[in-house]
């Protein structure tokens, strides 16, 4: 039954389990994988030098890049990385009423927690003279990565870009890939809605990340990227952190 596909541990055997966890990019390539990579790359490379010469391509050569590499790995050649505000519309539109509710109250109930926690900026006066306090401001812009494919997760997009706009940040963009038929998952788009995303790009993977990080002609550099993704999402995250928030 369901309760055989899950193994309790007590503290300590959860504490071990948790101290044998392997580092981010410690990962065996398997035999699918060394296909893929010899692929895409022409040789079996480290996942690190992998995603590497993603993000130096693109941070280049910008859009080109990104298209170039979404063909290579996805198998599609985009038209342009920015969904159409009326395809967003569409999908919101068409999408069943029931799971339509659900995306607001969620959003809602984010919104509510959300805004009972918000840092505040304050000053105090001090009779010496001096001052004390601490100035609080948003950031400009922030990026999403919300995965797609199989799974997609509107849960993801909305925790992310509401709790976003509640922090006050201006421009709050998504990137989520379109995969091979180029097409984007109805419940994503209708839920870019709901949490008031300005735009969304059909892309994933490395570029994805490179594409926030460093900016594109499509694409504005963001202040900080958030959103979970595969292992080459991860490992792109951590070889742009420090140019990038993460």
């Amino acid at each position: 039954m369901a309760a055989d596909l899950f193994q309790l541990f007590d503290a300590a055997e959860a504490r071990q389990t948790l101290l044998r966890r392997a580092p981010v990019g410690d990962v065996s390539i398997t035999p699918s994988l060394a296909k893929g990579l010899e692929r895409v790359f022409g040789e079996v490379v480290a996942l690190e030098e992998a995603v590497r010469r993603i993000l130096s391509d693109v941070r280049g050569r910008g859009d080109a890049a990104v298209l170039d590499w979404t063909e290579k790995i996805d198998g599609v050649r985009l038209q342009g990385l920015a969904v159409d505000p009326a395809d967003i519309e569409t999908a919101y539109a068409q999408i069943p009423s029931d799971l339509r509710d659900a995306l607001h109250f969620a959003a809602d109930r984010i919104r509510t927690f959300h805004q009972k926690q918000p840092a505040q900026s304050w000053l105090d006066w001090q009779a010496s003279g001096g001052a004390l306090g601490q100035m609080v401001r948003p950031l400009e812009r922030v990026g999403v990565y919300a995965p797609g494919g199989t799974a997609p997760y509107p849960s993801t997009l909305l925790m992310c870009a509401v709790t976003a706009r509640v922090a006050g940040v201006d421009q709050v963009v998504v990137a989520t890939p379109s995969g091979r038929e180029d097409k984007i998952a109805p419940v994503l788009l209708a839920a870019a809605k709901v949490a008031g995303v300005d735009a969304v790009y059909r892309i994933g993977g490395a570029q994805a990340v490179a594409a926030m990080a460093y900016g594109t002609e499509s694409l504005p550099k963001v202040d900080k990227i958030v959103g979970p993704g595969n292992i080459f999402v991860t490992l792109a995250k951590r070889q742009v952190f420090g140019q990038v928030d993460i």
